[in-house]
């Protein structure tokens, strides 16, 4: 199994690559408690501390999403 930084990294990474896309939109809404207007490097970086304190099933489950 991969480690949960880089599992992290992927997520984040695919949240910049594709900012409007259904999946994207589920993470900022479960992680951030919305899905805001404008994706931003504030923005990305309050996913990532997020994801940080998130347990492994929820990080395996945007891994799942992003695949």
């Amino acid at each position: 199994m991969k480690n949960k930084q880089r599992e992290i990294e992927e997520i984040i990474q695919f949240v910049q690559n594709h900012p409007e896309s259904t999946v994207s939109r589920r993470i900022y809404r479960e992680t951030l408690g919305e899905a805001p207007a404008r994706i931003d490097s504030a923005v990305l970086r309050q996913v990532r501390d997020k994801l940080e304190i998130a347990d492994e099933f929820t990080i395996e489950g945007y891994n799942y999403l992003i695949r």
